[in-house]
């Protein structure tokens, strides 16, 4: 009996194969982050060869050879990285990896799946228990992700997850949960997305939460404060969420449910008044407090469900699941993320029944977010990291000067490119406020569609990097779709000259006030990101030097790239670092930061790269390496990880060596990084290292090995007289 993966044009299923043998393999709690071995054992295994390339056959091979040790020891680390990271590879080109992390997302999955009746398989029920009792605390809760302290918000709901999942209220790690939130006073004090699925469940009365005034989607579009100006992934949550609420619709009250309105509160359920803790939320979860604005606002649109149009109310209504029907369409019933795919779910199953075909269409979906590791199975934070992996990958191997070695394992990650690339525009999108789409890449696959500003512009960095250095690349992504690109890269640029994730920014951040997630920031606005603008910059100088695009929108390029460059100098922070909004941090951050600027024709001595070097030097630990906690990301402050990551390590000696820095520090990162090195040419998982939000960590699984070959393979290159 096994699990193997099974992937399809980027898709990802886990499916459980009864004739099968399989090793039992166990997580090792003392580090909360798995290293996917279930996946890389079997992949391994069918494909692994242990490397057969000795120093004789270098000059053959136009390997490069060196006198000095360490850099020979530089290259056998590459050689050995590259060979079985290569094995990792599926067939249609991408690289696979685990790509979860935060702890509300499996609960959303299965209290739909318990509301509407849809059931996950004994085995996959299994593994999710596992993974719920894997990331247990020892004081009895979760963590709103896997390296969090425990929260009320990942406690509350894990502990409903695996009460539904039949675990009885008298197991000893359900007691110690049961512990945990009464001493934190019960589930009222969780956050309000927790509080959503409690009155979904029927565990809390819709007059417990805020309300998400539905009607708001029918003012006019002009508005400051239409929702149609927020940042996606918020806009896409809301939809949903604002027709369940609208419809209030709860799950049957069962034998169960019951019990667990006696469970999760301090008082007798039926003696709370639920009204009274609408705003209140634990200080475990409290990481973006509710404004006086906002407090304001929810006590108008509480009063007005007192006094609400029936008419006006199923208006919006329909406008909203007509909203969601367009997004599942779009998506092929994927959907932006895991929050709105389980919510629109649930939507779709109260408006158009059990039994419809929308509702198999979402079904057919849900394995799509579910990934298993040696912890357990999870819901991702996307259905996948699919192109960005693959982009990255490619990259990085491209880096060593090496490529003719790999020629099969690169036209394979090619025809992923190919095949993912978004190449027309959503219908109707103008009227669901969609961006346009034709050309751009999305993060994971194209039946996904959402294309993204980093995602396409590395796609087409990727790509033409590619064209010119396979010689036998099938070229298969043509000219006018490189344009289509560039043109979907242009369209995204911000006034302020930086890009955001998917879409132009809709509104200023003072629309913060109003963000009713009190365990996030930065929901409301698709704000300008360094590491967007550096990938869009890179993207577009590459383009630039194209003989055969030298002449497509040249002029737009050229001011497109200084207004980029103007935003990344000025994003720059007073230690000389810049704040990486996406993974963990500032080692990351500036990493992009420097990139884009040399790429761009900074000089290596001009006063921002020098403050940049200076940032990053004093960081060095003594054992060479840098180590970045995830507090960095939340406090906005670095912060030293307790041991130096190989991670924090490659974006740290790849930006000194773009800045032609202190090569006495880059040796020692290099040699770090070569002194981490599992024999097999892998790297241990360290540290949790992607972020979203300020407050949320997610994992990236290859990035152990991504950016350690591509920082070995720059240095090998660099240091190479060939």
């Amino acid at each position: 009996m096994a699990w193997r993966l099974i992937c399809d044009r980027g898709q990802q299923v886990w499916k459980y194969l009864k004739n099968e043998n399989s090793t039992s393999i166990d997580f090792d709690k003392e580090n909360s982050n798995s290293a996917d071995k279930v996946y890389r054992a079997y992949a391994i295994q069918q494909n692994y060869k242990p490397l057969d390339i000795d120093e004789s056959q270098y000059e053959t091979l136009k390997i490069p050879i060196f006198k000095e040790e360490f850099s020979v020891s530089a290259v056998k680390s590459v050689l050995n990285a590259i060979n079985y990271y290569s094995s990792l590879q599926v067939e249609d080109g991408h690289w696979p990896g685990d790509y979860g992390g935060p702890m509300f997302l499996l609960p959303g999955a299965i209290i739909t799946a318990h509301v509407t009746k849809f059931y996950f398989t004994e085995e996959q029920k299994y593994q999710m228990i596992r993974y719920l009792f894997n990331h247990q605390l020892d004081d009895g809760g979760w963590g709103t992700h896997i390296e969090n302290k425990s929260t009320m918000f990942g406690t509350v709901l894990n502990y409903i997850s695996l009460r539904l999942l039949g675990i009885h209220f008298d197991d000893q790690r359900i007691q110690n949960a049961y512990n945990f939130i009464q001493r934190e006073g019960g589930a009222m004090y969780a956050p309000s997305w927790a509080k959503f699925w409690l009155c979904v469940l029927g565990v809390m009365p819709w007059e417990g939460i805020n309300s998400l005034f539905p009607e708001l989607w029918l003012l006019p579009e002009w508005l400051p404060v239409h929702p149609s100006r927020y940042w996606c992934h918020c806009r896409m949550v809301y939809v949903p969420m604002s027709y369940v609420y609208a419809e209030k619709i709860v799950g049957e009250t069962s034998s169960l449910i019951k019990e667990l309105q006696n469970e999760l509160y301090v008082d007798n359920y039926e003696n709370i008044d639920f009204t009274k803790h609408r705003n209140t939320i634990n200080s475990l979860d409290l990481y973006a407090p509710q404004t006086t604005l906002l407090k304001i606002l929810n006590f108008f649109t509480n009063a007005y469900e007192n006094i609400y149009n029936r008419q006006l109310r199923n208006k919006a209504s329909e406008f909203l699941i007509n909203y969601i029907e367009a997004e599942d369409e779009q998506t092929n019933y994927i959907d932006i993320g895991p929050v709105n795919k389980f919510i629109n779910m649930l939507s779709i199953w109260h408006s158009k029944g059990r039994q419809s075909k929308q509702f198999e269409l979402h079904l057919n979906r849900v394995n799509d977010y579910l990934w298993l590791s040696e912890d357990g199975m999870k819901v991702q934070g996307y259905n996948g990291s699919q192109l960005w992996d693959t982009a990255f990958s490619i990259q990085a191997i491209l880096e060593t000067g090496l490529a003719h070695l790999y020629n099969n394992c690169l036209n394979s990650a090619y025809n992923y490119l190919d095949i993912s690339q978004v190449l027309e525009d959503v219908k109707d999108y103008n009227k669901f406020y969609r961006h346009i789409s034709k050309g751009g890449w999305p993060f994971s696959t194209r039946d996904h569609g959402w294309p993204i500003t980093d995602c396409t512009a590395e796609g087409l960095k990727t790509t033409l990097l590619l064209h010119e250095q396979i010689f036998n690349c099938p070229r298969a992504i043509t000219s006018d779709r490189l344009e289509y690109a560039v043109d979907f890269i242009l369209s995204t640029q911000n006034k302020d000259g930086g890009w955001a994730s998917y879409e132009l920014q809709r509104s200023g951040s003072w629309i913060e006030y109003l963000n009713p997630a009190e365990v996030f920031n930065g929901i409301m606005v698709d704000y300008s990101y360094v590491e967007c603008t550096s990938a869009c910059v890179q993207s577009l100088c590459k383009f630039r030097l194209q003989i055969h695009c030298s002449n497509y929108r040249r002029k737009d390029i050229v001011v497109s790239i200084h207004r980029g460059i103007e935003f990344i100098k000025n994003s720059q922070r007073i230690d000389g670092s810049w704040y990486g909004s996406w993974a963990v941090c500032f080692t990351y951050g500036t990493w992009f930061a420097i990139e884009a600027l040399v790429t761009a024709g900074e000089s290596t001595k001009s006063k921002i790269i020098n403050e940049a070097v200076k940032f990053l030097l004093s960081k060095q630990n003594l054992d060479g390496g840098w180590g970045e906690s995830y507090l960095s990301c939340v406090y906005k402050s670095y912060i030293h990880h307790e041991q130096s990551q190989v991670t924090n390590t490659a974006w740290a000696v790849l930006s000194l060596m773009s800045a032609k820095a202190d090569s006495i520090a880059i040796q020692k990162g290099i040699r770090f990084i070569i002194n981490k090195q599992c024999s097999n040419g892998d790297w241990n998982q360290q540290g949790i290292s992607g972020v979203f939000n300020g407050n949320c960590m997610i994992s990236y699984t290859n990035y152990r090995n991504i950016f350690p070959i591509w920082a070995l393979g720059r240095f090998i290159k660099n240091n190479s007289t060939k």
